[in-house]
């Protein structure tokens, strides 16, 4: 992977744009975004509520599971916060709920990136430009996806 093909961190304008969904999910159209979810976090320094809209990879019905990416890997804010407490909350359109995150090991993450953009071509293309990653072929993808970090996150039971 070369260097203009690492993640970079967004500038103000596009830090305002990729915040955006979270004042949808807090305004109640949240919905609006069908491939997307909020996750709060608890902040590991802070202990605050933090919250942060990701794109959903992958939902396997049957578990209930939903994969999500953080495209920064393991340098991004709700990724680490995850790291240090796996207890979030979760909403998805209006459905909210308590969940655990478990990130995966990197073979599988890869595995499910790949299959997301070979599902969502161009809207991969477009979601992951936003930080700077090009994914045009599958060689960039895996390139890509081996940075990235996969959290499966699914309800607590009984919650």
């Amino acid at each position: 992977m070369s260097k203009q093909d690492k993640p970079r961190r967004p500038g103000l304008l596009l830090r305002w744009f990729l915040r955006a969904p979270v004042v949808l999910y807090r305004i109640g159209l949240g919905g609006l975004m069908p491939m997307q979810l909020q996750l709060t976090t608890v902040g590991r320094k802070s202990g605050r509520p933090r919250q942060a809209v990701v794109d959903v990879l992958r939902h396997d019905a049957a578990t209930d599971t939903y994969y999500v990416a953080s495209a920064y890997g393991a340098h991004s804010d709700w990724y680490r916060n995850l790291q240090a407490n796996p207890s979030v909350r979760v909403q998805v359109r209006r459905r909210k709920f308590a969940a655990r995150a478990t990130a995966l090991p990197k073979e599988e993450g890869e595995r499910i990136v790949l299959d997301f953009w070979r599902r969502h071509r161009a809207y991969s293309r477009f979601a992951f430009s936003l930080v700077g990653l090009r994914m045009t072929t599958e060689e960039e993808v895996r390139a890509a996806a081996a940075q990235m970090r996969v959290v499966a996150i699914q309800p607590e039971a009984g919650r």
